[in-house]
């Protein structure tokens, strides 16, 4: 390997270890020795993120767009925005979207029109977030006919183009809206269950197992016999709670399970006393309407969460529980436990 090669895989595993001084130094100089630039500054990219210094990612993806580097996920190519209609399409995934809806308003102060496409399950719940003009889904005969539209973005570029930085974090806070017919039916699901109501989502997409807890991993917590918990989870593993039915304090909502959109499970979420979850879209779900969230993450988390926090600046309802090390969440489990522990206590001083 060149010592250019060596400097740049070098880069990447302190990245890995989360020694981000360290990787950001060793990406400068496997750049300088002429490694590709724009791996380096990707690599930059999500170290100054993990750091919160956002100002620095911002300028990797500028130097990243002079370059031109073809990417099919990059739409946004610096232009203007004032007085084009701009459509923005949700292409990633859906925690990503929530994420990052809130930065509509501000694009539709400056736009003359804002159009926002995103998957078929996001469509109802995205028409109550302020700021588009029209949310429409995939094959839509208007967004796809020529000069429809005069500037297009993904949904993950927002705060690049707004420049966003941790200190204008939350932008916005309980930005989703529920309609009252949701909130109502998710109000009758819960019926008499005694407070507090805990919302449970073990399992993150396939595409990264290590987010994901075994649920027998979690049957600990609910030993809390006063409390009352809730599947949430999402998908064809939600099942698996089916084999804890014997417990009288583990509910279900089987409505939860149907292809009904990702409204029906916003709407019980907001309905809940707390949500614990992986890094999936019940936290981004959590966080965007205000409900206290506590999101289990794996060792080396996403950039959005940064490191060596337990709050995240994106949402004031969440707190994060971090594993120590790879593969370690029996300590995490143990927080929560304790956390669930001093939320029963509170609750039991305000029932006296």
């Amino acid at each position: 390997m060149t010592d250019q090669g060596l400097l740049l895989s070098a880069a990447e595993r302190s990245l890995d270890r989360r020694r981000l001084e360290e990787s950001v130094d060793l990406f400068f100089e496997a750049e300088k020795m002429g490694a590709d630039a724009d791996r380096c500054a990707a690599g930059r990219w999500m170290a100054w993120m993990l750091l919160g210094r956002f100002s620095n990612a911002w300028e990797e993806s500028d130097a990243i767009r002079r370059r031109g580097a073809p990417d099919p996920h990059r739409f946004w190519n610096g232009q203007e925005v004032g007085g084009k209609v701009v459509i923005v399409r949700s292409l990633h995934g859906l925690g990503d979207a929530i994420q990052n809806l809130r930065f509509l308003p501000l694009l539709r102060q400056r736009a003359s029109r804002v159009l926002l496409e995103v998957p078929p399950s996001l469509v109802e719940i995205a028409r109550g977030i302020p700021g588009p003009d029209e949310v429409v889904s995939w094959g839509n005969s208007f967004t796809q006919r020529e000069g429809a539209w005069d500037v297009q973005m993904e949904v993950t570029e927002l705060p690049y183009w707004m420049r966003c930085q941790v200190e204008d974090l939350p932008l916005a806070t309980q930005y989703l809206r529920i309609p009252d017919v949701h909130a109502r039916c998710a109000s009758r699901w819960l019926g008499g269950a005694p407070h507090p109501r805990i919302g449970i989502a073990w399992a993150a997409g396939e595409w990264n197992p290590a987010r994901s807890i075994s649920l027998s991993e979690m049957t600990p917590l609910f030993d809390e016999s006063d409390l009352t918990f809730w599947n949430i989870q999402g998908g064809s593993i939600r099942a698996e709670w089916e084999g804890l039915a014997c417990r009288k304090n583990l509910k279900d909502v089987p409505e939860l399970c149907a292809d009904a959109g990702v409204l029906p499970l916003a709407a019980f979420i907001s309905q809940l006393d707390v949500v614990i979850t992986v890094d999936t879209l019940a936290a981004h779900l959590g966080g965007a309407l205000g409900v206290r969230t506590w999101v289990m993450l794996q060792h080396k988390a996403d950039w959005r969460w940064m490191t060596d926090r337990e709050d995240s600046p994106w949402y004031p309802s969440v707190r994060l529980f971090r594993q120590p090390e790879d593969g370690d969440w029996k300590t995490g489990i143990h927080r929560v436990s304790d956390a669930l522990a001093g939320l029963r206590s509170l609750n039991s001083k305000r029932a006296a």
